[in-house]
C-alpha cells in the first residue's frame, strides 16, 4: 500500500480509521459472545450451580479475581455446576468485559489456570473471528470504551446487555494488520509488566 493511501481516513461511529479498513458489528465478527445467564433461567441456575470457598473441580472467573491479579482467593464449582455452565466455559485468553456495576466496561483476558474455568455473572465473554490481541486492545482503548459507554444504561447500577453489545460496530482491518498491531501492543504490555516486577523486587 502506498504511503499516500495510508493517510486517507474515513469517519465511523468510533472515530477515524484508515480508508481500507472495514466496519462491522461484533455479532458479524465474532465466533462467540456469551455470558453466565446464557446457561439458563435464574431458577435453573440457582438449582444447579453452587459456589464453594474450598477448592473443587473448577474455578468461577470474576472481575474481582482480575482486580486481585488472580491471586488464588477463588470461588469454586463442583463438576456438576461446571458442566451445567457449559455455554460459558473458559479455556484461557478469551476477552472478558464487565457489563454490570461501578466498573462496567472493564476489559481483561481469561487467565490460564490449573483447573477448568467458567465465566462468572455480570460479565460478557467475546471471542473475535480476527486477531484476539487486536480486539482486546481495541476494547480497552478510548474508542472501544466510548462505544461501550454508549450502550450503558442506569445510574445506580450501570449496565449493558448482551444484545446491545452484539450490535456495536468495530473496526475490521485486514487480518495481517490486526496481527501486527496486536503483536506490537502485546509486546509493550509485556515490557510494562516486566518493569513492574523489577520495580516490585527493588522496593521489597
Amino acid at each position: 500500500m502506498s504511503t499516500l493511501l495510508a493517510y486517507i481516513h474515513k469517519e465511523t461511529p468510533f472515530g477515524k480509521i484508515p480508508e481500507h479498513w472495514g466496519v462491522g458489528t461484533i455479532l458479524e465478527n465474532s465466533k462467540l459472545v456469551t455470558d453466565y445467564v446464557a446457561n439458563g433461567s435464574f431458577a435453573s441456575l440457582k438449582e444447579n450451580v453452587q459456589y464453594k470457598n474450598e477448592p473443587d473441580y473448577a474455578i468461577l472467573i470474576r472481575l474481582v479475581d482480575f482486580n486481585n491479579e488472580f491471586d488464588g482467593n477463588f470461588v469454586y464449582l463442583s463438576r456438576h455446576s461446571y458442566d451445567f455452565l457449559k455455554k460459558s466455559k473458559l479455556f484461557g485468553n478469551e476477552i472478558i468485559i464487565s457489563n454490570v456495576g461501578a466498573n462496567v466496561g472493564t476489559v481483561f483476558k481469561a487467565p490460564s489456570l490449573s483447573k477448568p474455568m467458567s465465566l462468572g455473572p455480570n460479565s460478557i465473554m467475546f471471542i473475535p473471528k480476527g486477531d484476539n490481541d487486536f480486539y482486546y486492545y481495541w476494547m480497552k482503548s478510548r474508542f472501544g470504551q466510548h462505544m461501550l459507554k454508549s450502550i450503558v444504561s442506569g445510574s445506580a447500577q450501570p449496565k449493558f446487555n448482551k444484545t446491545d453489545f452484539r450490535r456495536l460496530e468495530i473496526p475490521v482491518p485486514p487480518i495481517n494488520e490486526q496481527k501486527e498491531i496486536g503483536s506490537i501492543l502485546r509486546s509493550l504490555d509485556d515490557r510494562i509488566a516486566e518493569n513492574k516486577k523489577i520495580n516490585h523486587h527493588l522496593v521489597v
